[in-house]
């Protein structure tokens, strides 16, 4: 079955809204879909971000399925496990604080990490699109 626009419009990407600066220093929005990359929209309002955002949505998935290119979906399942290189000086720092707070390594770093994320919600909000809720014109 040929998967069609509507399909793809229907899905949970993952936007991420971001306030910042305009040209002449006034606040804007700035909104992109993290699945599909160089999709953005923009707006003096977080409302027309998202609505010029899904306005240029629709202009690439049609691109993308006149073209024959695949369509990038959310992805649905996350294991859990993550498997990263780190210099061996912060391992073994890491190695020594998480001894020092008698965890494990994984559930330290896993608690910086969260930690650390906690930290920074200023810098970018994600949000999971809600058909029934966003700013939906078909």
């Amino acid at each position: 079955m040929e998967k069609k626009l509507e399909y793809y419009m229907k899905l949970p990407y993952t936007i991420l809204l971001k306030r910042d600066k305009g040209n002449e220093g006034n606040p804007c929005y700035i909104a992109r879909v993290l699945e599909i990359p160089h999709v953005l929209g923009d707006g003096e309002t977080p409302g027309e971000a998202l609505e010029c955002l899904n306005t240029h949505m629709i202009m690439a998935i049609e691109a993308y399925l006149r073209d024959g290119i695949a369509v990038p979906e959310p992805r649905a399942d996350y294991s859990g496990n993550i498997n990263i290189r780190v210099d061996p000086d912060l391992h073994a720092r890491l190695a020594h604080e998480a001894a020092a707070h008698e965890m494990s390594l994984n559930k330290y770093t896993a608690l910086v990490l969260e930690r650390r994320q906690i930290a920074m919600p200023e810098a970018t909000s994600a949000v999971k699109k809600s058909r029934a809720s966003g700013a939906r014109s078909n």
